[in-house]
């Protein structure tokens, strides 16, 4: 009997004998099974029943797709042949050329077996069977996450093969026997036992692949991490770091979340003594290092965070290479590389306010600097509210600000700051931009002096109090044009500031030295701390030519520049600021953009008599076909500057040779000394189950007497195995 058929209705509703198929496919006698096919055909005696033609049957969430499946009522059997593809709820597809199910879909034997797992995984082999608990075995499998090509034109970058390979959904496990790694098709590795975690697996514990690297310093260096589940929020990396010219580093990383924040704390502890250029020396010691760091929610706009860095010596970490442990996002550590700071901070935000709290601490990398003489701030408060005024009235905020600094040896200090600001936008007739501002600002210090010996020598208490105003003036003019727009657009700002005694003179513990560029030019207060305060009358000026373009064939093209004249009052800031002379240097700015193509810039300070350049920040990026490639300039040629470096490039790019491999390559070179300070070289082969990278990386900085640093390391990832 052959019946014509296809639609989506019940089977049960059109063949008497395919109720019994649902006792087969169904999870209890009440779920329906659906049927899709061009035919189905059914023998006399009723035992088997036959669907042809793009067959598709579904029970609850499983789905079943076939050029033909029969069913064998008397064995309750069910065999789907050709281009087979079962579906089991959200898992992925398993495809077969033959599948043979039994006791309602949970056990399985197929053949030319292939199954996508999550991460990309892809297992396939001659022989396959599953098992009622989800479990799968393969016969003569292989794993991979490579792509893969049906006629077998392409050989996977990698894969695992395996006589068997047995999937364990309780242990969440993926074992093999008789394995071997394979690349591009040639056997590398045997093992006669071998496993990973399943990549259907969230998480689980085990090796991770490791890394190796050869230094002039520590010899061959292998690093084998191991990742440690230790509840669903906990998590940690243990990672022995063993070397051949010294004893093992351990290094760590710990991780946990919380339900209203998280925690990540790095580290290393080995023992061993110090060494340097020339071996080592001294005595064996418990060396090492630790970098935490946290945040936590405590209601909405307020968190709290903590950050902790310590080491054992000043160069443990870059003896051993670990320089990567070192959080560098705070200002201070972005301000000098050689320290490490140490904080607890509270922090607050709303649209009406903010509020920060911290307590801060220093250790020195430098062995020539005794930590007792870095200062220890507890606390430093930092508050700001924005006066609700009403429009037309314009914006106002008032702030306060205090600071409290000790030193074991060395200078305390404390300081008290309130202040106030208003400022209004006019836009007059013409398109003028006119800005007044006004602000009023009262410090309270006290700071103690002492000499080397920790004796104070003078204790000060003193108030002061300051007032500035201003307008600013802009009065931009636009000329459209075929090729592009042309816009001009000059600038003037009228600032006078009260003048401070010779008493009210602060120790200058928060203020740098200050160079004038275009970011500072019309500050309202050039001072960079609290400390330092510009006194007197000026008029800054500036002129912004822009250009931009409507073809792709011209670049966006910005100019501007400016220049600051003292009217009255005093010099504020010294030589090498480029304000201590009433006329002051000229700064300028020039920004081209051919979009993702080509960027260039360069930012300068150049003397205001004689136009020699004093400061000079450059930069171009290049993007084109395979190439992509930076380098940035600087150079400070001002006698009153102080810097290490006075004239240096760094420049990096990298060439793709092919689609999958490319060459990296990055450096920094010290012009004036003629030292290439830093270089890293990278040969990268990378596609969408691989990243395998050789890295020599060469180091020639000052520190210490550890001379330079040359390495070659070996870094491969196989994408779904050994990765966290």
């Amino acid at each position: 009997m052959v019946l014509p058929f296809r639609t989506m209705c019940a089977a049960a509703a059109l063949l008497t004998g395919l109720m019994a198929l649902g006792s087969a496919f169904a999870q209890d006698s009440e779920r329906p099974v659906y049927l899709d096919a061009v035919e189905i055909e059914q023998t006399r005696d009723g035992n088997v029943i036959t669907a042809r033609g793009e067959v598709s049957v579904q029970s609850g969430d499983r789905l079943l797709f076939a050029d033909e499946v029969e069913y064998r009522t008397d064995e309750d059997r069910v065999i789907a042949r050709g281009n087979v593809r079962l579906h089991d709820g959200n898992l992925p597809a398993q495809t077969a050329e033959e599948i043979e199910l039994t006791n309602e879909w949970s056990e399985a034997m197929a053949t030319g077996f292939a199954m996508l797992m999550d991460n990309n995984g892809r297992a396939a082999s001659a022989y396959a069977v599953r098992r009622s608990d989800g479990g799968v075995t393969l016969h003569r499998a292989y794993y991979t996450a490579c792509d893969l090509c049906e006629d077998g034109s392409r050989t996977p970058t990698w894969r695992f093969r395996a006589r068997e390979v047995v999937q364990d959904p309780e242990s969440e496990m993926i074992y093999y026997r008789d394995a071997r790694l394979e690349a591009f098709g040639v056997p590398i590795f045997y093992s006669p036992v071998f496993a990973h975690a399943d990549p259907s697996a969230p998480r689980r514990s085990g090796f991770l692949i490791p890394t190796v690297d050869l230094s002039n310093r520590l010899g061959f260096v292998y690093q084998q991490p191991y990742y440690h589940v230790m509840s669903p929020h906990r998590d940690i990396v243990v990672t022995p770091m063993v070397m051949t010219e010294y004893n093992p580093v351990m290094r760590y990383e710990y991780r946990q979340r919380f339900w209203s924040g998280a925690i990540n704390i790095r580290g290393s502890a080995t023992y061993e003594q110090e060494f340097d250029r020339d071996g080592a020396f001294g005595d064996s010691e418990l060396r090492g290092h630790v970098a935490g760091s946290g945040s936590f929610n405590i209601s909405p706009g307020w968190v709290w965070r903590f950050n902790v860095q310590l080491t054992s010596d000043p160069l443990y970490m870059e003896r051993y290479g670990l320089r990567g442990d070192v959080d560098r996002t705070s200002d201070f550590a972005r301000l000098n590389a050689r320290l490490l700071p140490s904080d607890v901070e509270l922090r607050g935000r709303t649209g009406q306010y903010f509020v920060n709290v911290t307590a801060m601490g220093f250790q020195s990398l430098r062995t020539n600097v005794d930590d007792r003489t870095l200062p220890v701030i507890a606390p430093m408060v930092e508050a700001e509210y924005r006066l609700p005024l009403p429009g037309w009235a314009g914006f106002a905020n008032a702030r306060a600000s205090g600071i409290y600094l000790t030193r074991d040896l060395g200078n305390d200090y404390a300081r008290a700051t309130g202040e106030i600001d208003w400022s209004r936008n006019f836009t007059v007739p013409g398109g003028i931009r006119v800005s007044p501002y006004a602000g009023a600002r009262s410090d309270a210090y006290r700071f103690t002096r002492t000499n080397n010996a920790g004796v104070t020598l003078e204790t000060r208490e003193f108030t002061r109090a300051m007032a500035n105003a201003g307008v600013d003036v802009s009065w931009p003019f636009m000329r459209p044009g075929g090729l592009g727009d042309t816009i001009l657009a000059p600038r003037v700002q009228l600032a006078t500031s009260t003048a401070l005694g010779d008493d009210e003179l602060a120790p200058g513990e928060d203020s740098l030295n200050l160079e004038l560029d275009v970011s500072n030019l019309f500050a309202r207060n050039r001072a960079n701390g609290y400390d330092a305060w510009e006194e007197g009358t000026r008029l800054n000026a500036g002129l912004t030519t822009s250009f931009h373009t409507k073809t792709p064939y011209l670049p966006d093209t910005e100019l501007f520049v400016g220049r600051s004249f003292r009217l009255d009052g005093d010099a504020s800031f010294g030589p090498g600021s480029g304000l201590d002379d009433r006329q002051s240097d000229w700064v300028a700015q020039l920004d081209v953009n051919f979009g993702n193509m080509f960027q260039a810039g360069v930012r300068g300070r150049y003397d205001g008599d004689t136009g020699q350049a004093n400061r000079v920040d450059a930069f171009s990026r290049v993007s084109f076909w395979r190439v992509r490639g930076n380098v940035t300039y600087s150079l400070v040629d001002d006698a009153a500057v102080t810097t290490p470096v006075r004239e240096s490039v760094n420049f990096g790019g990298n060439v793709r040779i092919t689609d999958n491999w490319f060459v990296a390559y990055s450096g920094v070179r010290d012009l004036e000394r003629g030292i290439t300070r830093r270089q890293d070289l990278s040969l990268v082969y990378r596609d969408e189950c691989t990243d395998v990278r050789i890295i020599y990386d060469q180091t020639n900085y000052d520190i210490g007497n550890l001379g330079p640093r040359r390495s070659v390391m070996l870094q491969v990832t196989l994408f779904s195995i050994g990765n966290r």
